[in-house]
């Protein structure tokens, strides 16, 4: 193991190698004195998470279009969908959040929880996994929760949350 307390040579040098977030960390890194407020606080716990991930006008543009479609419509948006799994940082899980907090009586959240509370297994996705497969499963999902929140009179856009804490309580850790 090395330590840098034993390194005889310029510590600095490792500097040029850092690449970290490399579209935030100079606009952290500049911060005046002013106070900070939350959304700066929001942008520092992004960038220490590693999931800061800031959206090219085209995918903004697509997740704003999202806020009229009708639930009966939802399928249209398969392409803003795609538009937004391009982007780094955002997988199925993130542009379903977008997607859902953009328009929640269209759209839901899907994460591991949710999935496992639906479909009694596991996640079926990865990263790796082709956007279109995502957007397929992605839409056959929201056809499972508005036949579930019609059976169970429930609310669809309180689905996500009401998932998550369902297979929580009754399903455990994943």
């Amino acid at each position: 193991m090395k330590r840098a307390q034993e390194w005889s040579d310029d510590l600095t040098k490792f500097l040029q190698d850092y690449r970290y977030q490399p579209n935030l960390t100079p606009k952290l890194d500049a911060l005046t004195a002013a106070p900070f407020d939350q959304d700066v606080v929001n942008e520092i716990v992004l960038w220490k998470v590693n999931r800061y991930a800031p959206l090219e006008p085209e995918a903004l543009e697509a997740l704003n279009g999202l806020k009229g479609i009708s639930y009966r419509e939802r399928r249209t948006a398969e392409g803003a969908l795609l538009i937004l799994l391009r982007q780094p940082g955002i997988d199925l899980p993130m542009a379903s959040t977008l997607m859902r907090f953009r328009n929640p009586d269209t759209f839901q959240i899907i994460d591991r929880h949710a999935y496992r509370a639906v479909n009694g297994d596991d996640y079926p996705l990865y990263s790796t996994s082709g956007a279109k497969r995502k957007a397929d499963l992605y839409f056959d999902y929201l056809d499972q929760l508005m036949a579930l929140a019609t059976e169970k009179g429930v609310a669809f856009r309180h689905l996500d949350r009401i998932l998550y804490i369902f297979d929580k309580q009754k399903n455990g850790t994943l």
